[in-house]
C-alpha cells in the first residue's frame, strides 16, 4: 500500500507528513495528514488556524501564481496549507460618509477565509446631521481574512476600512509531495473556493 496517490481524494492524501509541528491538540493531530484533507474550518485541529491538506494540480498551480494568490505553493502535488486568523483592531469610513447610529454586519471577505469565524460587532455615532462622527469595535471577532462590511439597516455612502490583528491574512503553503503529473478528479468544492482551475 503506497504512502500516497495521485488521486484528489481524502484516502489518497499522504498517509504521513510533517503535521505534528502545527500544535493542535495529542488527539488532533497524527501522523496520518489524511484527517486534514480539504479542511477549511477554523480551530478544527489547531486554536485560530486553518490548517488543510490540498491536492494542487499543475493547473491550479498555474492560476494561483498567475493570481498572486496566497494559497500558492512551492510546487504541484499534496499541498499543506495554513491560514493564520486574527481579530478586528479598527474601522474607519470615508471622510464625509453618512449613516445613523447602527452596528455593521460583517461577512466572510474572500475565498479561503474557511467556516468557523467569531463575527465581531462595530458601532457607528453619527452627529445631527447624520455624518459618521466615529466607530467603535465592541466585540473584535476572529476571522482569517479581511471580512466585508456594511450598515446593518438604512442607507449609506460610507466605505470602510478594516484594519486587522494577529495572524489574519496570513497563509503559508508547504508542498510535502511535489508531483509532476496530474491528479485524478478534482478534490470537493471547498477545494476549488482556495485553489481554482481558471
Amino acid at each position: 500500500m503506497s504512502l500516497w496517490g495521485n488521486l484528489d481524494a481524502a484516502n489518497n492524501a499522504p498517509k504521513q507528513g510533517a503535521t505534528s509541528g502545527y500544535g493542535g491538540s495529542s488527539g488532533s493531530v497524527t501522523a496520518n495528514t489524511q484527517v486534514y484533507y480539504a479542511n477549511t474550518r477554523a480551530s478544527a485541529f489547531v486554536s485560530n488556524a486553518l490548517v488543510g491538506v490540498f491536492g494542487v494540480d499543475q493547473t491550479e498551480q498555474q492560476v494561483a501564481r498567475t493570481n498572486k494568490s496566497p494559497s500558492r505553493g512551492q510546487h504541484a502535488g499534496w499541498v499543506i496549507r495554513k491560514s493564520g486568523m486574527g481579530p478586528i483592531l479598527s474601522v474607519t469610513a470615508n471622510a464625509g460618509a453618512v449613516a445613523s447610529n447602527t452596528h455593521i454586519v460583517f461577512t466572510r471577505g474572500g475565498p479561503g477565509i474557511g467556516t468557523g469565524n467569531t463575527t465581531a460587532n462595530a458601532v457607528i455615532s453619527c452627529n445631527a446631521a447624520g455624518y459618521i462622527t466615529s466607530i467603535a469595535v465592541t466585540t473584535p471577532g476572529m476571522y482569517a481574512n479581511t471580512p466585508n462590511a456594511a450598515v446593518f439597516t438604512g442607507t449609506s455612502n460610507a466605505v470602510f476600512t478594516i484594519t486587522m490583528g494577529g495572524r489574519a491574512n496570513r497563509v503559508q503553503t508547504e508542498t510535502i509531495v511535489a508531483f509532476g503529473g496530474n491528479f485524478t478528479g478534482d478534490g470537493t468544492g471547498i477545494e476549488d473556493s482556495i485553489y481554482p482551475d481558471a
